[in-house]
């Protein structure tokens, strides 16, 4: 699988959890180095980040956390539970 494929299925991935968290995110993805993986920015303020490991495993944080103290966690090995992603309802 190329870099560019992988990319492209570590971010459907991110996108489809933030699909989950709101509806119509506006995200854009930023590839990580060392091939660890990318990062699903929601663009709007408040939106939050997932970062996405090349396992699919992934990191949720809120936009309060910077986008270096979020990548530090996730390469630390700190991962939300997929059952965490629920879109609050009002």
């Amino acid at each position: 699988m190329t870099a560019d494929a992988t990319i492209d299925r570590l971010t459907a991935v991110g996108t489809r959890y933030m699909r989950q968290l709101t509806q119509d995110p506006e995200v854009r993805s930023i590839p990580l180095e060392d091939d660890a993986g990318v990062c699903v920015v929601h663009t709007v303020r408040g939106g939050g980040k997932i970062y996405v490991a090349p396992d699919e495993s992934v990191l949720f944080v809120g936009s309060s956390m910077d986008f270096g103290a979020g990548l530090t966690e996730f390469l630390a090995g700190t991962r939300t539970a997929p059952e965490r992603f629920v879109r609050p309802t009002s």
